[in-house]
């Protein structure tokens, strides 16, 4: 699996360098953009940060230097004027698919000049199976007894009473 990992790594980090330095944005930056593009409706900055498992901070420094480049722009939400929706702008709409774009044209040359037709179709299944990997959510762990989210077991009193331990009334 560390094979796996290293590799899956350099593979990113040739892809990164194939777009970031030409557009003028940091990767954060960069990144914050694509989230904001990708996210179905109209995100808060809570939920990119969600979704890039990065600080608030980082966000609202991105989205900083976004809105100053005209990728972006934050308007107060018309049902909770306390909640800040994040839009991106046509300017960084096409900033994404730029990025998308140069990224599948490099990659599009590497596998035609490198692998041949099995190897490619070896890749497009290969890349089936890392997309499954990465949508894996694993069950939650069983609560540990004592603990305050424990489930008593069938059968126990507290299980008979819905929980209470007072014959189904709420103490």
């Amino acid at each position: 699996m560390r094979r796996l990992r290293t590799q899956i790594k350099l593979l990113q980090r040739r892809l990164r360098r194939e777009t970031f330095p030409e557009h003028g944005l940091s990767r954060t930056a960069l990144q914050v953009l694509a989230a904001t593009v990708r996210f179905p409706g109209t995100p808060q900055p809570r939920h990119l940060a969600e979704e890039l498992m990065m600080t608030s901070s980082n966000v609202a420094a991105a989205l900083r230097e976004l809105e100053a480049a005209g990728h972006v722009r934050r308007r107060k939400d018309a049902a909770d004027a306390r909640r800040v929706l994040v839009l991106a702008t046509e300017q960084g709409e096409a900033v994404v698919a730029g990025v998308r774009n140069d990224r599948d044209s490099w990659l599009g040359r590497a596998v035609e000049t490198l692998l041949d037709p099995r190897e490619q179709r070896l890749l497009l299944a290969a890349g089936e199976l890392m997309q499954r990997l990465a949508e894996f959510e694993p069950e939650p762990a069983p609560a540990l007894s004592g603990s305050p989210a424990a489930v008593p077991a069938a059968g126990t009193p507290a299980a008979s009473t819905g929980g209470t331990g007072t014959g189904g009334r709420a103490s």
